[in-house]
C-alpha cells in the first residue's frame, strides 16, 4: 500500500467504524481519537490527536519520525502489528486495575490479561504480549496487524472492561487458568497467520 492510499484510507476510516458500530452498541461507546499506520516501506502515518477522525483532511496526517513516540516504540518491536488506535472508552475509562482473562474471545485477540500502565514509561511494557492497555490519563491504546483489527481489538476491550466491571457488583469475574489463555491466543495467532498467508 502506497503512501497516498493508506492516507485515503486513514481517511475514510470513520465510514467503516460508523458502519461496525452498530454490532457493539450493547457494548459500550467508542470513539477513536488518533490513529497510527505503518506501511509496507516502514514509515508511520500519524493523525492529529486534536482533529476529530470524522472531519480528518491529507493535511492532519503527517509521517511520524520521532524515534522516541510511543508509535515508533510499538512498531519497531511488534513485527505483526500495522495499527495503533488511541481511543476514549465508556467502560474501559472505568478500570483502574489489571483484567485477567475472563472472556474467551479477550484471551484469544487481547492477550492473558489487560493491564492499566501508570505512567507513560510504562506503556510499552503494559502492551508486551498484549494488544491493548489502558493509559494514565484513561484513555486505551488498541493494537492491530490492520485497521480493521485494531477496531475489533478497541470494541474487544470495551466488551472486556463492561464484563469485568458489572461481574465486580456480583463478587467478582471467574478467571480463565493463565497458561490456558495464553495457549488459546497462541492458537488463535497460529491459525490467523496461516489464514492470512493463504489469502495473500
Amino acid at each position: 500500500m502506497n503512501t497516498s492510499h493508506a492516507i485515503k484510507k486513514i481517511i475514510n476510516a470513520h465510514q467503516y467504524f460508523e458502519q461496525q458500530s452498530s454490532g457493539y452498541k450493547s457494548w459500550g461507546k467508542v470513539e477513536v481519537l488518533q490513529i497510527a499506520m505503518r506501511l509496507e516501506n516502514g514509515a508511520i502515518l500519524l493523525t492529529n490527536k486534536s482533529t476529530k477522525i470524522d472531519t480528518l483532511t491529507k493535511n492532519d496526517i503527517e509521517i511520524n519520525q520521532q524515534k522516541d513516540s510511543i508509535f515508533y516504540q510499538l512498531f519497531s518491536s511488534r513485527k505483526n502489528v500495522n495499527a495503533i488506535f488511541i481511543t476514549q472508552q465508556e467502560y474501559a475509562s472505568q478500570v483502574k486495575e489489571e483484567i485477567p482473562p475472563i472472556l474467551d474471545d479477550q484471551a484469544q485477540l487481547l492477550g492473558v490479561s489487560i493491564r492499566v500502565a501508570k505512567n507513560e514509561a510504562k506503556i510499552k511494557k503494559s502492551l508486551c504480549g498484549r494488544y491493548a492497555a489502558i493509559l494514565p490519563d484513561s484513555t486505551s491504546i488498541c493494537l492491530g496487524s490492520s485497521l480493521e483489527d485494531a477496531y475489533v481489538a478497541a470494541q474487544l476491550l470495551e466488551k472486556t472492561s463492561k464484563a469485568f466491571l458489572e461481574a465486580k457488583y456480583l463478587g467478582g469475574a471467574k478467571s480463565i487458568n493463565r497458561i490456558e489463555a495464553w495457549l488459546m491466543q497462541q492458537f488463535y495467532q497460529f491459525k490467523y497467520s496461516k489464514e492470512a498467508k493463504k489469502n495473500k
